[in-house]
C-alpha cells in the first residue's frame, strides 16, 4: 500500500513537472523578442501610444520611422503596425482594457498575421505589469500573439492576479469619478466668481497668457484638482482688474447670448452645426483675430471644419466630412460684450 501511494505521488509530481515543461515551451514560442528592428512580411509590432497619437517618443516613435505607423493615429492598424492608447487625456485602466479587447478581437480576426505585442503602458504609459498583463489573457489564447515574457509570468500566477487587475480598474474608475466630481465642484467656484475677484484669481495663479495689447490677455492656466480646467479660456483686462471665461471647461462660450448672434441665414446651415452653435459647442477654434486697436478686437468662432480638421476627425472618433468651411465672426470690447454681432461667414469654394 505505502509503495502504490508513493507511485501516485511520484506520477502527480510527474505530471506536474509535464505541464510545467508544457507550459513554459508555449510561452517561449509566443515570446515577443526584447528587441525588434526587424519584421517578417506577416508579424505586426503592437505597441504603446499616447491618445493624441502624437508618436514622439519610445516604440511609438519607432513604429513611426520602421513600422509604417501614422502621425496622429491614436489606434488600430497602420503599415506593419498596431497602436493601442495607453496614456494621454483621459485615458485610464478601463479604456486601456477596452482598447485591448479591440486588438484581440482584430488579432482573432487574422490569423495569417503574427502580433509582436512590446510592453504597453508599462514604460512611459506609467502602469505595472500586473495592471496589464492580465488585460492580454484572452489574446494569450491565440497562436498568432506573442506577449513579453513579464506578461507570461504574470498570467501564469492565474486568477488571483487577474482579480487584483479588475480591482485596479474599479478604483481607477472611482478615482477618475470622484476626481471629475470634486474638479467641478471646484470649477463651479471660478465660474461663480465676479470679474474682479476672478482676476485676483488668475493673476495668482502661473497662466499661460497671449498678449492683445492696450492691458488686454487671453489666458489659460492647468490646475490638476479641476478636471479639464486647461480647456477653460479667459480674457483679462489689467486696467480695470477684471478677467472674464470666455471658453468653460466643457469648451463651451455659454457667455455668448442669442442676442450676440445674428441669425440671418442660420436655417440654411447643416443640421449638426446649427447644434453646435445652440449647444455653444467649440468644438474647433475660438479666439480673437489679432489685438485690440481702439478699445475692440475681432472674434471668430470656427463651427464647421476647413480641412486641416479633416485629419484629425478620421482619427479621433468623428466622421470624415466634406462640409464648408462655416464660421462666425463678431466683434468685442474689453469688457467681453459684443458691440458687433456674430455673423456667419461660408467659404466660396
Amino acid at each position: 500500500m505505502k509503495e502504490f501511494l508513493n507511485r501516485l505521488i511520484a506520477l502527480h509530481k510527474s505530471g506536474e513537472k509535464m505541464q510545467e515543461t508544457t507550459l513554459l515551451k508555449t510561452n517561449e514560442e509566443n515570446v515577443t523578442p526584447e528587441w525588434i528592428d526587424t519584421l517578417q512580411e506577416n508579424e505586426i509590432f503592437v505597441f504603446g501610444c499616447r491618445n493624441s497619437g502624437r508618436h514622439l517618443d519610445g516604440a511609438s516613435n519607432f513604429a513611426l520611422k520602421h513600422f509604417g505607423a501614422v502621425m496622429g493615429q491614436r489606434e488600430g492598424r497602420q503599415g506593419q503596425s498596431y497602436a493601442i492608447p495607453t496614456i494621454g487625456g483621459t485615458i485610464g485602466l478601463n479604456e486601456i482594457r477596452k482598447s485591448v479587447d479591440i486588438f484581440t478581437k482584430y488579432a482573432a480576426e487574422h490569423p495569417e498575421l503574427h502580433f509582436l505585442v512590446t510592453p504597453i503602458g508599462c514604460g512611459g504609459g506609467c502602469c505595472e505589469v500586473w495592471e496589464i498583463a492580465p488585460m492580454f489573457r484572452k489574446a494569450s489564447k491565440l497562436t498568432n500573439v506573442s506577449l513579453p515574457q513579464e506578461f507570461w509570468i504574470e498570467l501564469d500566477k492565474g486568477y488571483i492576479a487577474e482579480v487584483k487587475q479588475k480591482l485596479a480598474v474599479v478604483c481607477d474608475a472611482l478615482l477618475d469619478v470622484v476626481s471629475e466630481f470634486f474638479g467641478e465642484l471646484r470649477f463651479m467656484r471660478l465660474k461663480m466668481m465676479s470679474p474682479n475677484r476672478l482676476y485676483r484669481e488668475l493673476i495668482s495663479r502661473d497662466c499661460n497668457t497671449i498678449s492683445l495689447s492696450e492691458q488686454m490677455e487671453w489666458a489659460d492656466f492647468y490646475d490638476a484638482a479641476i478636471t479639464g480646467s486647461w480647456r477653460a479660456e479667459y480674457l483679462i483686462n489689467h486696467s480695470t482688474k477684471c478677467a472674464y471665461m470666455v471658453l468653460d471647461n466643457k469648451k463651451r462660450v455659454r457667455w455668448v447670448k442669442d442676442i450676440d448672434i445674428d441669425w440671418n441665414g442660420f436655417q440654411e446651415l447643416p443640421k449638426d452645426v446649427q447644434k453646435r452653435v445652440c449647444r455653444r459647442e467649440c468644438k474647433y477654434t475660438f479666439g480673437t483675430i489679432g489685438e485690440y486697436k481702439d478699445g475692440v478686437t475681432k472674434i471668430i468662432w470656427q463651427i464647421s471644419p476647413d480641412g486641416r480638421y479633416y485629419y484629425l476627425d478620421k482619427y479621433y472618433g468623428g466622421k470624415t466630412t466634406n462640409e464648408k468651411n462655416i464660421w462666425l465672426q463678431g466683434v468685442i470690447d474689453t469688457h467681453c460684450r459684443f458691440v458687433e454681432k456674430l455673423q456667419i461667414l461660408i467659404k466660396k469654394d
